[in-house]
């Protein structure tokens, strides 16, 4: 809506001060070294006026502070003044002072010797979504549940965070070789976010039976409710600095501190027992069930989802570091890093309202040492020639206490009725996630003849992480298999030319892989395991050495032999990629210039499937991406400018339940900027820009198997459910947004202007996970969440900007 004149000082060092004092009457001849000189001050007073209600405004102002304002006082401040006879300078800004977006800010230092800093500022966020609910106690850690008659019969609600930081900066020269520099900052967030929880009732929770006592058909299974997270947290960070420099070495060694602290420990909601059915309905939750069934009684649905949410915990980290370069030689230099880290979190699960811990365990304890160290050379050892090698050590040492912090039961065999679940089948401790990656890099870029330049790299990395190996101490469910280290290695390749005085050119490429060790085995198939089929004798003999598969490291075609559907976990399976860029800039004449970039590029899953039943889970990710950027002098006073880029990407994934999956996301961006002098007092502008983002959920239904490893497999037409659904589809999930910008400035007289903005922004999407044909989703209490699908704001600002 207005622009602010942001003033950028240089950090003056001894040299450069004298420079200034030498050539001082030089400078002055240039206004935009003057500056430095003599610095001018700028106040701006306006109002600005918006179009429509909040709904329209949902877009616009959820990080502006005017969805709720129709109009506003506009002022700015910006006060510099230098101190000739001392070498100081005062510098304070008020920014946004009447808006959600205001800034402080002072400092005060003398040149070369010291500096002190203050500085305050505000964020509000307003959420575009819009809730119409009967909860009761939004953004405390208390609210009430209440059931509404129908959707859109509650009160509405907006809901909104807002961030206030406070900073202290001070920096000191001890002489020309080192200067300290600290930094403080608080910031306190309050306010809710859009949260929830839902449960689908467990037999081992509920106790589910097909008795007449507990029969689904006149209790709800399971229920989603909106339960806004409540916001009331503060985090410092210290940041202290010594500097060093002399003519050979930079070097630095600090300390960074970060403190979070959240005033709620958890949230407990107040359920009552009547949520909808499929149809809207009231129907009462899923009751508990009495000891035979579960020992000490069975949880109601109500009852779970008026169990404690626990919310960020405490938590703190601290490190200490040195980095800095060195020159060797004129030609060669040495960088290098080390940092230490230790991260602690033991927030008291009693005093946050968190019981049922294990025995003897008061809180997670969590700590974790993290150590880094990094070294790098670059060097020209021939005047074409020029080297650069870096090596990364980097170890995550998780030393937080295990515990046995979850428990499910299953049902006894044989089975009763109603059933009865007095057997813990899984347990699982909390996961300490210890890892060590290591990782270089080597490039080499020699300058040939006709004008071109050659570079080759290399790069390596590998990651290690602690995996289960025995399934009594931990039972991992979801999975088939963890990998316990990643390798990655690639090679890449550019030339750039120089085709001509007007027209410069790059093409790269660039190839990887990552592979990896063996992986661990997730699979509960063990030879003990009373009444254990003979084909699963035969795959536990053939693929596991007649031993338990859980935790034995075994390849990944054995993995695969053990289910013909297992998918590898994404970030750990084989990959190959590959990616190629083009690069030009063509400036044919003095006023006119072109940059073109082409990228594109393309994951694939190479870990190996069975043939039959098909790779399974992520199979490939593909992107290309366009981008054309123009620039052209039309006349001295008169600059037009434009953009356009086109960026596609797909990743297709094979569920092992059924369907595949073709996930799209085409984004389109353009725009046209013009400017320029009309008069010697008349500046005019005009900005048109547009985005287009859609997403494309494409599903198709998939082959199964018939047979039963390690015997042949035959492929099974899909289901008809599975054909069903893929017919019924998904719609598209889209975005778009236009925005016309248009301002003039009038010189009154030198140092005052007055400016004009106006402006025009239109949105529209389509959502289908909120919203579908116009109607919006529905929890179990009624409560629905929405937003106006077409927005059209236009907004007005006149400012008069003074410079004093």
């Amino acid at each position: 809506m207005k622009t602010s004149k942001h003033i950028v000082r240089l950090r003056h060092s001894v040299m450069a001060l004298a420079i200034l004092g030498a050539f001082a009457p030089a400078f002055a001849a240039d206004p935009a070294l003057a500056e430095y000189l003599k610095p001018s001050s700028t106040a701006s007073v306006g109002f600005g006026a918006n179009s429509g209600d909040s709904a329209e405004r949902a877009i616009f102002g959820q990080y502006s502070g005017l969805r709720d304002k129709r109009g506003e006082l506009l002022l700015d401040l910006e006060y510099l003044s230098r101190d000739d006879a001392s070498g100081t300078w005062t510098s304070a800004r008020v920014l946004n002072p009447t808006l959600g977006t205001r800034e402080l800010g002072a400092a005060y230092e003398r040149q070369g010797d010291w500096k002190a800093s203050v500085g305050y500022s505000e964020l509000e966020r307003v959420y575009p979504r819009d809730l119409n609910t009967g909860l009761v106690g939004i953004g405390t850690p208390t609210p009430t549940v209440v059931r509404i008659p129908t959707p859109g019969s509650g009160a509405d609600v907006e809901l909104k965070t807002s961030r206030k930081a406070s900073s202290l900066g001070f920096e000191k020269w001890f002489g020309p070789s080192l200067q300290l520099e600290t930094s403080f900052k608080n910031e306190e967030k309050t306010g809710a976010r859009l949260w929830g929880r839902g449960y689908d009732c467990a037999a081992y929770v509920c106790g589910q039976s097909t008795t007449t006592a507990i029969n689904q058909a006149a209790f709800v299974k399971n229920a989603l409710l909106l339960l806004p997270e409540p916001i009331n947290s503060s985090t410092q960070q210290l940041d202290a600095r010594l500097n060093y420099r002399d003519e050979k070495l930079l070097l630095s060694l600090g300390y960074y501190g970060s403190l979070y602290n959240n005033a709620f420990g958890n949230m407990t909601a107040t359920v009552p027992n009547s949520f909808n059915n499929g149809l809207g309905a009231a129907f009462p939750g899923y009751p508990a069930v009495t000891g035979a069934i579960i020992p000490g009684g069975g949880m109601s649905l109500q009852n779970v989802l008026q169990t404690p949410m626990a919310l960020p915990p405490d938590n703190q980290a601290h490190q200490i570091f040195v980095d800095g370069n060195y020159a060797v030689a004129p030609k060669t230099k040495l960088n290098f890093k080390y940092a230490y880290t230790y991260a602690t979190q033991r927030d008291n699960f009693a005093a946050n309202g968190l019981t049922d811990a294990p025995a003897g365990v008061t809180s997670l304890n969590a700590k974790v040492v993290s150590t880094l160290y990094q070294v790098g050379l670059t060097a020209r050892p021939l005047d074409k020639l020029s080297v650069l090698v870096n090596a990364r050590h980097e170890k995550k040492d998780d030393q937080t206490p295990t515990a046995q912090y979850n428990l499910e039961p299953i049902a006894v065999v044989p089975a009763t009725n109603p059933v009865s679940y007095t057997t813990n089948g899984a347990y699982w401790d909390n996961n300490n996630t210890s890892s060590t990656r290591n990782a270089a890099k080597i490039e080499a870029s020699y300058r040939l003849p006709a004008d071109l330049r050659a570079t080759i790299g290399a790069d390596y990395s590998s990651l290690e992480r602690e995996v289960p190996n025995s399934i009594a101490e931990e039972k991992v469910a979801g999975l088939n298999a963890l990998r316990a280290k990643n390798t990655d290695k690639g090679y890449r390749v550019e030339l750039r030319r120089s085709l001509s005085d007007t027209l410069n050119g790059a093409v790269s490429y660039s190839r990887s892989k990552r592979g990896g060790s063996d992986w661990t085995s997730l699979s509960q198939l063990n030879p003990a395991t009373p009444g254990i089929s003979a084909t699963n004798l035969a795959l536990i003999n053939l693929y596991c050495g007649g031993k338990a598969c859980y935790g034995q490291e075994i390849p990944a075609s054995s993995v695969i032999g053990l289910s013909a559907t297992n998918p590898f976990i994404l970030t750990q399976t084989d990959l190959e990629r590959r990616k190629w860029k083009l690069a030009t800039d063509w400036n044919p004449t003095e006023r006119f210039g072109v940059q073109l970039v082409v990228e594109n590029g393309k994951d694939k899953n190479t870990s190996p499937i069975n043939e039959v039943a098909g790779g399974k889970g992520w199979r490939d990710a593909k992107i290309a991406l366009y981008s054309l950027d123009a620039a052209y002098v039309l006349t001295e006073n008169w600059r037009l400018g434009a953009y356009a880029s086109h960026a596609d990407q797909t990743q297709q994934i094979n569920h092992s339940t059924g369907y595949m999956a073709s996930l799209n996301n085409i984004n389109d961006a353009a725009g046209l900027t013009l400017s320029g002098k009309a008069t010697s007092q008349i500046e005019l502008g005009a900005t048109v820009s547009y985005l287009k983002d859609v997403n494309h959920y494409g599903i198709e239904a998939a082959s199964g198997t018939a047979g039963t490893l390690p015997g042949p497999l035959t492929v099974v037409a899909p289901s008809a459910a599975n054909l069903a659904q893929a017919a019924v589809g998904l719609p598209d999930v889209s975005f778009r947004q236009l925005g016309v910008k248009l301002f003039g400035t009038y010189a009154l007289k030198k140092n005052a202007n007055l400016r004009l903005d106006i402006g025009h922004q239109r949105v529209k999407f389509d959502e289908w996970q909120w919203s579908n044909n116009g109607v919006p989703f529905i929890y179990a209490d009624n409560t629905s969440v929405t937003m106006k699908a077409d927005q059209v704001v236009n907004y007005i600002a006149l400012n008069y900007i003074c410079k004093f």
